[in-house]
């Protein structure tokens, strides 16, 4: 069983080395304490159709969502979330490796709020990672 109120970010992920990368980030910019990890498509179903149950509920304010994972890939995951009208309207950002038009189009053809490229900054890293969830947790007027 999940929280009873989501945190602001869901950040879901399986590769350990850009989950741990993303998690270094997210406590270099003291985001740390907002981030909900989970592994894996079917695991990000289950929290979100969860925390979203009832009325009054504090809702995510972004999801991070992989493309490439096991169980339930992140497209799978983006069209469950949109067809829910419970989780329809959580901003969802597709962070992946893949930079292929095919992949850009068809996840915003899915309602991705957002896509970006999976990017290394010896400087930042995850750095972008940061920017995005400021952007969704500060500017952003839902």
């Amino acid at each position: 069983m999940t929280d009873h109120l989501a945190r602001d970010i869901v950040l879901v992920e399986d590769d350990g080395n850009d989950l741990a990368v993303a998690l270094r980030a997210f406590r270099r910019g003291q985001l740390d304490g907002k981030v909900q990890v989970l592994r894996d498509g079917a695991a990000a179903l289950e929290y979100l159709r969860d925390v979203t149950h009832g009325a009054g509920v504090v809702r995510p304010k972004v999801v991070f969502l992989d493309l490439k994972m096991p169980k339930v890939d992140g497209l799978s995951v983006l069209r469950e979330l949109r067809a829910d009208e419970r989780t329809r309207r959580i901003p969802v950002v597709v962070v992946s490796s893949s930079d292929r038009d095919n992949d850009v189009r068809e996840a915003y053809r899915l309602g991705a709020n957002s896509y970006l490229v999976k990017r290394f900054d010896p400087a930042r890293p995850g750095g972008y990672l940061v920017d995005a969830a400021r952007y969704w947790l500060d500017l952003n007027r839902p």
